[in-house]
């Protein structure tokens, strides 16, 4: 039996970072990916912060684009743009990506095989299925990294994320207009609850996708934004995923962590988990190496691990899980209204250049020091407030006619 002191399952870059972490902590570490290669379609969009690359340790070769502007469209037909004199953000090549985040796990000690699937995962072993038939694998501690995929026959069984939207995404054979701007697009028959976007990629091609509340397909929605903005444009691939809302009750077990979109280490509003995974999995790899080491693996030893990711992103992800619920709460009348508050160029330029798509809580600190842009805004918080309590008395309506009936 091969044995080893962490197993990271899922080969993608969060399980790269996190195995490679736990290799450079001294641990001997053996990285699992089910899937023979890193190509293939993906709904990942590859829009990510510049710190985003050095949080995951590796170089700008993936880079494709750099992002300076976003075009935002109303459901009114309305749009707004947010151009920036600096660098905003960068579009990923998630295949470039994944490739050298494997390759500088293995240049860190780590065992990384591909096409191998754990298909039962315990206190102290993993269980593995390939074409070379099955195999168990001893360890101290058990890192998941296998996004929302899960491990079929975990014990205990992993908790999951408190919702998962559905999303959707096309690469369309298409320049975008201005290569370094993205687009999103709001209103319930482009994404309820959530929104569409278009992220130029490589050279003739553009990332075109949206995500929708559970029990919703997302494919109407997804056909209907490619007829309507991209034409006839021929579509390259489509490919579909779920994105997680919220964390996880409770990211570990015995001997046992959870990280990335299996912890639901994600930015709420806009979905992105390259980021908040990337730090948390560093966490995860220090924190499983150490337990390992020194054969403290039991849950309480690895209790730091919920409270260093919870302090490191915690506070960002509840802002975010508030701007969601108010995205939600929002009527197609009411993002349209909050659209044209906004339309006064001084507001626009200063969101442009203090908006972070990594640290939206930062946002209201910035706005304090701008005295000169408060009455600028009264008239937008006035109007969510109206919004939302029309929102709320509406709601209370309906519930008092169920009960009635």
């Amino acid at each position: 039996m091969n044995r080893y002191h962490v197993v990271v399952i899922g080969g993608g870059p969060i399980g790269s970072v996190a195995a490679r972490r736990a290799a450079e902590a001294g641990a001997r570490v053996l990285l699992i990916e089910r899937r023979e290669s890193t190509s293939g379609p993906s709904p990942c969009t590859g829009l990510v912060s510049s710190r985003t690359l050095p949080a995951l340790g590796t170089s700008e070769s993936s880079v494709l684009r750099r992002i300076r502007s976003v075009e935002a469209h109303a459901p009114d037909g309305r749009r707004l743009v947010f151009r920036a004199e600096g660098e905003k953000a960068v579009v990923l090549d998630r295949v470039r990506l994944e490739a050298e985040l494997q390759t500088r796990a293995r240049e860190a000690g780590v065992i990384v095989r591909l096409g191998q699937e754990a298909v039962e995962v315990r206190p102290g072993g993993v269980e593995l299925r390939s074409s070379r038939g099955p195999e168990t694998i001893a360890c101290g501690v058990v890192v998941i990294a296998a996004g929302l995929n899960g491990v079929p026959g975990a014990t205990p069984v992993l908790p999951s994320p408190p919702r998962l939207f559905r999303a959707a995404q096309a690469v369309v054979d298409q320049e975008a207009p201005h290569p370094d701007e993205i687009r999103v697009y709001l209103g319930r028959s482009v994404a309820p609850g959530f929104f569409g976007w278009s992220v130029p990629a490589e050279p003739g091609r553009t990332r075109v996708g949206l995500a929708v509340p559970p029990g919703i397909d997302p494919a109407p929605y997804l056909e209907r934004l490619l007829r309507l903005r991209f034409g006839n444009s021929p579509i390259r691939s489509r490919a579909f995923g779920r994105i997680p809302i919220g964390p996880v009750r409770d990211p570990l077990g015995e001997g046992l962590l959870l990280v990335g979109d299996a912890a639901g280490h994600v930015k709420p509003l806009s979905g992105g988990g390259l980021y908040t995974g990337a730090i948390c999995a560093r966490i995860a790899g220090r924190i499983a190496a150490r337990a390992a080491l020194s054969e403290q693996t039991r849950r309480e030893d690895l209790s730091a691990y919920s409270i260093a990711c919870d302090r490191a992103i915690g506070g960002e992800v509840r802002f975010g899980l508030a701007a969601r619920d108010l995205l939600e709460s929002l009527s197609d009348e009411g993002i349209s209204d909050a659209f044209a508050a906004l339309d006064q160029p001084d507001l626009l330029r200063f969101l442009a250049e203090a908006g972070d798509i990594d640290r939206l809580r930062s946002l209201p600190r910035h706005l304090a020091r701008e005295r000169g842009l408060w009455k600028r805004l009264l008239p937008l918080l006035r109007l969510l407030d109206r919004h939302l309590a029309a929102r709320s008395a509406d709601s209370s309506v309906a519930a008092a006619t169920a009960d009635s009936l």
